[in-house]
């Protein structure tokens, strides 16, 4: 026990030591971070992106069973889906028609709703028995498409009375079916007999209608879907793409430029913005199932909040899968944070942080992403403007190992120095002790 506790003591001290030889070998150049959380000041409502998961094609019947619980703890509020036309035995037809029946999709809807979640679909494939080709192939009849989607909509929206459903038309029709964008194979044309669908579907409950999620957020393809979109008075409630990618720089330019475009005329003003698929990579394994997936998860969340509807990480289960992995105890991580955003200050250039509160505890998620794998710094955690003086003072990390302790301050600020490897995180919460104890 007794070298545990020097350990513990002697830790900060080498971590300097480590940042300092860092700066002399390699030469990094950078701002250390010294983190202040204002407890008495919200900015307003928690925004939660990380509340969403796309799972893709792969055990797509099965990845929840069993999970619910899971997902339940993680507050996972949407879960998309694609493949739902192709995978699901939801079309039949012949000469007469087409025939829908949502036995199979059912269940999985069911599982999602037992999970806590609605469901993102992507409509997405084409049905065999209405394609011109393969399941990424154009229909042969584009008002059997538009009736199917319509169909869609009135069930899940209507019949089945799911409320704030999101529908998207395709997933990456850039890549799977090569689609494009005002020409041959024209994606303007799926997305438009798409919204006549939807604009026809009768008793329905909320619901939203977007696209295009390609894979990266492309200037061609938004130059003439926004415009085209524009002239024909289609629905348009969230524009979407797809970032894999470790550098964080990549996921504020998309934003940045999704931001300019959409404003530019007031028809967008209302639109959402949605990353229907993110990830440190869009390869399997690797860095997806280390710390260093977990905490880019964390500090990509963090760069998303007010700045999009939600970051759907992929997936759940599969070679992509998350749980069991340290992604899952990020989101854990953030799924704990409550109350209202906190103002704070001092972020670094690795070391990013996340304060959350309301009347009784002040959190602060702190995270140090270098996908070099190599910075350290100790970060001191200030908390001012407290309206106690004595807490529970916990701290939670990517393991999912926490300890906790009673602290004291005869002010209104307490801080803690905390120790940051590589692609750690660790949750600082700051309870209020209950009066009389």
């Amino acid at each position: 026990m007794a070298g545990l506790v020097a350990l513990a003591l002697f830790l900060p001290v080498l971590l300097r030591g480590v940042n300092y030889l860092q700066r002399m070998w390699v030469g990094a150049e950078g701002r250390l971070a010294a983190i202040t959380v204002d407890g008495e000041r919200p900015i307003g409502p928690l925004p939660r992106p990380w509340r969403a998961i796309a799972q893709g094609g792969e055990d797509l019947n099965t990845f929840l069973d069993g999970n619910e619980e899971k997902v339940k703890a993680l507050g996972v509020e949407y879960i998309r889906i694609d493949h739902i036309y192709d995978r699901f035995d939801v079309v039949s037809g012949d000469g007469n028609g087409v025939k829908l029946d949502w036995s199979r999709l059912d269940r999985l809807v069911d599982k999602i709703a037992t999970a806590g979640a609605k469901p993102f679909f992507s409509l997405s494939y084409m049905p065999a028995e209405i394609a011109s080709g393969d399941e990424v192939s154009e229909p042969r009849d584009w008002g059997k498409w538009q009736e199917i989607v319509q169909k869609t909509i009135e069930y899940y929206s209507g019949e089945k009375g799911l409320e704030g459903v999101y529908y998207e038309v395709w997933n990456e029709p850039d890549l799977f079916g090569k689609w494009t964008i005002g020409r041959r194979k024209d994606y303007n044309r799926l997305y438009y007999y798409s919204a006549l669908g939807a604009s026809q579907a009768k008793g329905v409950k909320d619901f939203k209608l977007g696209g295009p999620a390609t894979t990266e957020l492309y200037k061609n393809w938004v130059d003439e879907f926004l415009p085209y979109v524009l002239e024909k008075r289609l629905r348009l409630d969230f524009l979407s793409w797809h970032r894999y990618d470790s550098d964080e720089g990549k996921y504020i330019a998309d934003m940045d430029n999704a931001d300019y475009w959409l404003e530019r005329h007031p028809y967008f003003s209302k639109v959402e913005k949605i990353i229907s698929e993110t990830g440190i990579s869009s390869e399997p394994g690797g860095k997806n199932d280390t710390r260093t997936g977990a905490a880019h998860l964390i500090l990509v969340a963090r760069d998303l909040m007010s700045r999009v509807k939600y970051g759907f990480n992929f997936s759940l289960t599969g070679k992509w899968g998350m749980l069991g992995k340290p992604r899952e105890q990020a989101l854990a991580m953030l799924a704990k944070l409550e109350g209202n955003r906190l103002p704070l200050t001092g972020e670094g250039t690795w070391v990013k942080a996340i304060a959350a509160g309301d009347d009784s505890r002040v959190q602060v998620i702190v995270v140090n992403y270098d996908p070099k794998e190599r910075h350290s710094e100790v970060v001191p955690v200030s908390f001012v403007n407290l309206k106690n003086q004595r807490f529970i003072m916990k701290e939670t990390f990517l393991s999912g190992e926490s300890r906790q302790e009673e602290v004291a301050t005869n002010g209104a600020v307490w801080q803690k120095e905390i120790p940051m490897t590589p692609n750690s995180a660790v949750l600082l919460e700051l309870s209020a002790m209950p009066e009389g104890l």
